[in-house]
């Protein structure tokens, strides 16, 4: 059982359902101190990022108030995703690799030997490519701690909760799905 955890943090509700499934799996308990490390520079517009970060830090007082929960929040610089999607045929990948490799390399600068994502508990997310790139980026300093079987969540309420990954391009995607072909059927 891991005794300090980094969890790369995208948003509350993904949190809540990482942070449970772990325990689940006696991953983790509740004497686990965790590091939140929330760099998400693709979620955007920034009033996004702000209400999620906002809805994570609503859950750690709420939910998570007797435990040893540390929140990091590097600076909002969204040139970094664009960047990192620039020429992939498939931006998530870029994406996932960016937000990840700063999740390990955080890891590696604090010591913290395991690490974790909201990204593989989340149902919006490709949970086979992220283990991908996460096990790629594991080595004898860090190690990825993730859920190793699916878990049926309770509906987490209370708090902000998005229906996107995050990014301009996958917010077109909602609502183009929403207004264009809804008014199409």
């Amino acid at each position: 059982m891991a005794d300090k955890i980094l969890v790369h943090t995208c948003c509350a509700d993904c949190l809540i359902h990482l942070v449970e499934a772990l325990e689940e799996e006696k991953q983790i308990d509740n004497t686990t101190a965790l590091t939140l490390f929330y760099y998400n520079p693709n979620i955007h517009p920034k009033t996004e990022y702000m209400e999620r970060l906002n809805a994570v830090k609503l859950v750690l007082k709420e939910k998570y108030k007797d435990r040893d929960i540390k929140l990091v929040v590097p600076d909002y610089k969204p040139q970094e995703y664009f960047e990192s999607i620039a020429g992939k045929e498939r931006r998530c990948l870029g994406c996932w690799g960016l937000r990840l490799t700063k999740t390990f390399e955080y890891a590696k600068e604090k010591g913290i030997e395991y690490v974790s994502s909201t990204l593989l508990g989340s149902h919006y997310q490709d949970k086979e490519a992220i283990e991908k790139i996460a096990k790629e980026l594991e080595d004898n300093d860090t190690k990825l701690v993730y859920p190793l079987k699916e878990h049926n969540h309770s509906i987490n309420r209370g708090f902000y909760k998005q229906n996107f990954c995050g990014c301009c391009y996958s917010l077109n995607e909602k609502l183009h799905d929403k207004y264009v072909k809804k008014s199409h059927n």
